[in-house]
């Protein structure tokens, strides 16, 4: 029989052996949390307002949380952000848009396979809200993944705990032929203000042009709906056209209404460019604006779209809304030529001067 001595022993040498073991059976409640140093991302200054790769390698098994459009290389889809897993030794190249208007990126550090992360509000850069500990912070916004593909996310109360943060540089190219004044530096990327800008100078370009019987301009001015107005007519042309060489289905909506003495007003037209989704046609994504504009003053000040008479407003409209119809037209030449899952629709309305007639319609 063994001994009171000999049994205390195999007691100990059982404890030393099952403390080595654990580490295998269980997670090691000491091991260090993840931390920048576990990874290595390149390059470190990315360049704003473009997708470019982004390689993620880790050190140690980690999961990188991304919070950043990102496009699949296998179906062309964008997404909003997306959460890898890397073991020791992985290596993963994303192609990321950088955020156009920023000095720097993130990209959030976890443990493997983790479900549950911490996010910024939406009205706060997420660099304001490393700056006040949002990482750490148990009250912060958080997001659950859900299922395998990594780019789908649910809101939650959990934020998982902690993050580690890896911090990236961005810069903007300059346009060639700009100066900084010149707005050089928002004059690359995938969208950007230059498009927006050359659109609404075209647009409201007043230099006069004799030969154009409709405003006698060189650009699409006294776009007032309805009243058989030529200018009008060519204006909606104009847009038409342009969505057409983007490559959309473009659907035009005609329609009319009777003003307060029963007179028939050809009022205007709705222009829209269709870029139809592959999975989900029948669901859209709507970008929209008016391109009517409010007819210039008169001595009676009577609303045009009650008596048919041309009243408040100016022949440019330049704020009122080309501006609005210029981003729309840069959105729809931009995103053109992107697969989505949902149909695109890009719609320029009318009869808004009127009691925004054209999008209720």
């Amino acid at each position: 029989m063994l001994g009171t001595t000999h049994i205390r022993a195999l007691l100990l040498v059982s404890i030393m052996c099952m403390a080595p073991l654990a580490g295998c059976f269980g997670e090691d409640e000491n091991e260090s949390a993840p931390s920048a140093n576990d990874v290595v991302i390149t390059p470190e200054v990315l360049t704003g307002g473009v997708f470019q790769a982004l390689t993620i390698s880790a050190q140690r098994d980690v999961s990188a949380f991304v919070p950043y459009l990102v496009r699949d290389a296998s179906s062309g889809y964008v997404f909003n952000s997306t959460v890898v897993d890397l073991q020791a030794g992985d290596s993963v190249q994303l192609t990321v848009l950088a955020p156009p208007r920023a000095a720097s990126a993130f990209v959030f550090i976890g443990k493997y396979a983790r479900e549950n992360w911490p996010i910024r509000e939406v009205n706060e850069s997420w660099a304001t809200w490393i700056s006040e500990n949002g990482h750490i912070s148990a009250d912060a916004g958080a997001i659950v993944r859900i299922g395998t593909e990594n780019i789908t996310f649910n809101s939650s109360q959990d934020t998982g705990g902690a993050v580690a943060y890896y911090p990236l540089g961005i810069t903007r190219d300059m346009a060639p032929g700009y100066s900084e004044e010149e707005g050089g530096r928002h004059s690359t990327g995938v969208v950007h203000g230059r498009t927006t800008y050359n659109f609404l100078s075209h647009i409201t370009d007043q230099t006069p042009d004799p030969l154009d019987l409709a405003d006698g301009a060189v650009g699409y001015l006294d776009r007032w709906a309805g009243q058989a107005n030529t200018a009008y007519e060519a204006g909606a042309i104009y847009l038409q056209d342009q969505l057409q060489s983007f490559g959309l289905d473009v659907v035009t909506q005609r329609y009319s209404f009777s003003d307060i003495f029963e007179n028939q007003n050809p009022e205007a037209y709705n222009i829209c460019g269709f870029r139809y989704g592959s999975e989900f046609p029948d669901e859209w994504m709507v970008f929209g604006a008016h391109f009517d504009i409010a007819p210039p003053a008169n001595a009676l000040l009577i609303d045009p779209h009650t008596t048919g008479q041309r009243t408040y407003g100016t022949r440019v409209g330049a704020y009122d809304n080309t501006a609005g119809t210029s981003m729309v037209l840069t959105v729809a030449e931009a995103m053109a030529n992107y697969d989505t899952r949902r149909t695109m629709v890009f719609c320029l309305w009318s009869g808004e001067e009127g009691g925004k007639r054209g999008s209720d319609y």
